[in-house]
């Protein structure tokens, strides 16, 4: 395995980090009063399926509370991971497309019908679908949980990464309270979102949220008569009904969200000046971006991506004597439909639509116990199925285009010039699993932790076919099937049966009241898919499960009398199988890669360091690598993973600069570091993001009794241009196809709490 090669700079953030954890026992009390008595908020989470303190979890966990949230002026399910070490977002699709990756272990394949490596939870319900999660907005939030490494037992397949879980928030049962927020900023950026709070009865109560965003779009579109891409227009709303009696309590969420934005802007460039194919630039043309700034883009098909996700979920607990009994019910439907200008040109060059339909229904049933003795358990059944209706189109050179004028291409002529290629397909999955999570008390102070999960899932696909036809005219085509003819696949089905058994050995030791120190060997998986980009029939293929086995060892301490808590992790993992598609010569294969072997660590700080300043720091090391890959001949073995940096650096300060009996001023800093890392398994440099940084300021203004709140703010205060995903087009196109980061925005907002 390589070593790591650290920047000196984060060695000694590192470095201070851990030392001003130990070594500010000592420090003064400053003018405000003494510093001994300064103590962190407890931190609840549920990531064991179960109330617990964060501290006391032998599990590595992340968790944003709604304040942190706020401040953060989080949008969306991909913006969660820049305060955590080891996890990534990978920008697939742009901002169509929630792809999170945890240690090394992300996703590479973004068809419509694949889920991901990482299990992404709302209200404990599996969003995993890609028009489920895709239509997940981040609002009224309690907190946000992010569990590191697989996660088997309790949370199943498809988490060989880990699972993120997002908690909205419940009604108080407190009256009547609620808030409005409103907001606006550059690129016409508008926002407006609230929450309204009642007590129905003694044991009644509701909630409403919702949320609003739009915006003008952050890449300019040089084209005259064409609108810009980039754009938001979101809406969501929540209603939530609790009820909380002796030993009942239940609460049902129904949601609903909508988006119809313009889809995220290509950014492709030629490769090698046009050098790899005689200079002619994109796509065979005369066509290269030339002057055109990072954030610029001529663009001629500038078209509404459309979300939409609705969703009733009913959670009921039942306690009698030392059991709880707990039932978790959802129906979730989500729509996905993405037009996409691949070229980022004002020529139709390489032009695709992507379309989902997906219908859920999952049911989590478990029975907890609450002995006074050193056994407890979590024993459950688990049901999910969903139906997906998947097409997708790509059109190929509608027009040649010299640099200066279109120029029509004929299908039937060429067969690949002026063409459009489809296909469309009906999948249906369904998912069975019994677990049980245990834990025994060895002495006061040892425990061990058991957990075993087996489950069976069936796949099965139905009606797939493809087709081609004249792409100038399938713009405006609204049913499927052969045009001019078929390309091999006719209604062809096929069925995968899987069985799955993950598990977690783990010993925990409590060494004292402030310091915990835990091992563990779990076993995680990630279920077997077909290809839903096939148009050839050497396409039409399916992969094997991925499956991972990971050790960690960490530890969770709280210092300086509840002031500071510091944890620590490092891992080992053993990745088999992991599922990747690759662009070849013009086709999509879904292929599983051999063995990879994964490394890192990471610590974590949160400390009130003053009564004024509270520090969240983490850093994150890793290094994951290929051991057996070969594709095309190539042996890739030694090669990088995707979305594995070697070093991540999150940071976060909260300084109360004044306070007085009616107004508080509180300065806010988050900021991420990410070392170069690569999209794809051949670590092509020309594709890969170098080292960055993104910076993000706020000022908040309290003032009327905490009723009334301004910020100021900006994100990403250097404008530092990055991308987020990358795919080499050279042998089609001459050209590195890539999604770009946001740009430097800023804005004002206010919210009035009552």
């Amino acid at each position: 395995m390589r070593s790591f090669k650290l920047n000196p700079i984060l060695l000694s953030l590192a470095a201070s980090i851990s030392f001003s954890a130990f070594s500010s026992e000592a420090t003064a009390p400053d003018s405000q009063g003494s510093e001994s008595s300064l103590k962190l908020e407890q931190i609840v989470v549920t990531a064991q399926k179960k109330v617990e303190d964060i501290q006391s979890v032998p599990v590595s966990i992340v968790a944003l509370g709604a304040d942190k949230l706020g401040n953060m002026k989080m949008r969306n399910s991909q913006e969660i991971v820049s305060q955590a070490p080891n996890v990534q977002m990978l920008g697939s699709n742009g901002d169509a497309q929630l792809v999170l990756g945890m240690r090394g272990v992300t996703q590479s394949d973004y068809s419509p019908n694949g889920s991901g490596a990482v299990a992404l939870y709302v209200d404990e319900v599996y969003m995993g679908a890609t028009p489920l999660a895709s239509g997940v907005q981040l609002f009224d939030i309690d907190r946000v949980e992010m569990l590191l490494g697989p996660q088997g037992t309790l949370y199943g397949k498809n988490t060989t990464g880990g699972a993120a879980n997002i908690m909205t928030t419940r009604p108080q049962m407190l009256g009547t309270s609620g808030y409005l927020d409103v907001g606006v900023g550059n690129f016409g950026y508008k926002t407006v979102s609230g929450a309204f709070d009642t007590e129905l009865a003694d044991n009644w109560g509701a909630r409403l949220a919702f949320t609003s965003s739009e915006n003008d779009g952050f890449v300019e579109n040089k084209l005259d008569n064409v609108e810009n891409p980039s754009q938001i227009d979101e809406q969501a709303m929540r209603f939530s009904l609790m009820y909380e009696g002796d030993n009942l309590n239940g609460i049902l969420r129904v949601h609903k969200s909508r988006s119809r934005a313009n889809h995220s802007s290509i950014l492709l460039i030629e490769a090698d000046g046009g050098g790899e194919n005689g200079g002619v630039g994109l796509g065979y043309t005369g066509y290269a971006r030339e002057d055109l700034g990072f954030h610029e883009t001529e663009s001629n098909r500038v078209e509404e991506k459309e979300f939409d996700l609705t969703g009733v979920n009913l959670t009921l607990n039942y306690t009698v004597e030392d059991y709880t009994l707990t039932s978790i019910t959802s129906f979730d439907s989500g729509e996905y439909f993405v037009p996409e200008d691949a070229d980022g040109s004002p020529f139709k060059l390489l032009e695709d639509d992507f379309f989902a339909e997906t219908d859920q229904f999952t049911q989590d049933i478990r029975v907890s116990s609450s002995y006074g003795g050193a056994f407890n358990f979590i024993a459950g059944l688990f049901y999910s199925s969903d139906s997906t209706d998947g097409a997708t189109r790509y059109r190929w050179l509608a027009d040649y285009g010299d640099g200066i004028m279109a120029l029509s291409n004929n299908c039937e002529d060429t067969f690949f010039y002026g063409c459009y290629y489809a296909n469309s397909y009906e999948q249906s999955r369904s998912t069975k699993a019994i677990y049980l999570h245990s834990t025994f008390d060895v002495t006061k102070a040892v425990s061990l932790t058991f957990g075993l999960r087996h489950t069976r899932d069936t796949i099965e696909i139905d009606n797939y076919s493809s087709w081609y036809g004249e792409a100038e005219n399938s713009y405006y085509q609204e049913s499927d099937g052969p045009i001019l003819g078929s390309l091999g696949l006719d209604n062809e089905s096929d069925e995968i049966d899987d069985a799955n058994t993950s598990g977690k050995l783990g010993v925990d030791w409590k060494i004292a009241d402030n310091l915990l120190v835990y091992g563990a060997y779990s076993t995680g998986y990630r279920g077997s898919a077909f290809n839903g980009f096939a148009f050839a029939p050497e396409e039409f293929t399916s992969v094997e499960p991925e499956e991972l086995s990971a050790w960690e060892f960490g530890f969770k301490s709280t210092l300086q009398n509840g002031r500071t808590r510091l944890n620590g992790a490092v891992f080992h993992y053993n990745y088999e199988n992991q599922q990747f598609l690759i662009f070849d010569a013009g086709l999509q294969y879904l292929l599983n890669a051999g063995e990879s072997e994964i490394q890192g660590a990471e610590l974590q700080l949160t400390t009130q360091a003053t009564n004024k300043l509270t520090i969240n720091a983490g850093v994150g090391l890793l290094d994951a690598e290929y051991v057996s890959m070969r594709y095309a001949g190539v042996d890739l073995s030694g090669n990088t993973l995707p979305s594995s940096p070697e070093v991540n650096v999150n940071l976060m300060l909260d300084y109360d600069l004044w306070e007085s009996d009616n107004l508080w001023v509180q300065l806010h800093y988050d900021g991420s570091y990410i070392s170069k890392q690569y999209f794809e398994p051949f670590n092509d440099d020309r594709l890969a993001q170098p080292a960055y940084s993104i910076h993000n300021a706020r000022v908040n203004v309290t003032f009327g009794d905490e009723s009334h709140k301004v910020g100021l703010y900006v994100k990403n205060l250097t404008d530092k241009e990055y991308v987020t995903y990358s795919v080499d087009l050279v042998a089609d196109w001459n050209g590195l196809f890539f999604f770009r980061g946001a740009p430097r925005t800023y804005g004002i907002d206010y919210k009035y709490t009552f």
